[in-house]
């Protein structure tokens, strides 16, 4: 998919968890499936499991890799100190050009980094203090190299993204930084108390993730 400077797509969902075996379970229990093997990501610490959502979405549960060297630096996703229960930790959106979608947001969404996954590489804004942004609600960016879409090459188990609601202290800002932005009936954002809440459609029916 072709995307102009600022445009931006939806891209996936990450779970967060103290293990990935804690956050199979809570997929397993959730959604009924089996979460499909990911990789490592060296420079953060972390590795995952992935679940292809579509041919250009996917979900994702990550933790820390208690077999990788602890990295110089605070890991993604708010992993240093995580020690609760699995949940969505954040929603992820893709850009045509990382670098125009968040052109004054920098402060906010924190510097655009270079990650690897075995040979895959990509850019994705990451704060210096491994924080996401106003606690999971506002988006993190990533931009990935060209060519097809990396969930066309990850495991599937039937299943589909059909929602996510964002609620936030902090919606009007939110709605106001997308405007223009992001085109997707998919995904509401509304005032409230911070929570994420996912709509995936499975073989055997609609579950919800949070």
């Amino acid at each position: 998919m072709q995307l102009s400077n600022s445009e931006l797509v939806f891209d996936h969902i990450a779970v967060v968890a103290r293990s990935l075996e804690e956050g199979a379970s809570y997929i397993g229990e959730k959604l009924g499936i089996e979460m499909p093997p990911g990789g490592s990501h060296p420079i953060m610490g972390t590795h995952n499991l992935l679940l292809s959502l579509g041919s250009d979405c996917f979900l994702e549960v990550i933790a820390i890799d208690p077999k990788s060297a602890a990295p110089n630096r605070s890991r993604w996703f708010g992993l240093d100190g995580f020690d609760a229960e699995p949940r969505i930790g954040a929603w992820i959106l893709g850009a045509g050009d990382i670098r125009s979608s968040l052109d004054g947001m920098q402060e906010t969404a924190g510097p655009i980094i270079e990650m690897t996954r075995s040979d895959l590489t990509w850019l994705m804004s990451v704060r210096e203090d491994g924080a996401v942004p106003l606690s999971g609600a506002f988006p993190k960016v990533l931009q990935w190299p060209e060519g097809p879409h990396v969930a066309s090459k990850m495991g599937q188990r039937g299943c589909s993204f059909a929602s996510l609601t964002v609620e936030s202290p902090n919606a009007d800002d939110i709605n106001t930084w997308l405007d223009g932005k992001l085109d997707d009936p998919r995904i509401k954002i509304g005032y409230g108390e911070t929570r994420l809440t996912a709509v995936i459609e499975t073989p055997s029916g609609p579950k919800v993730l949070c």
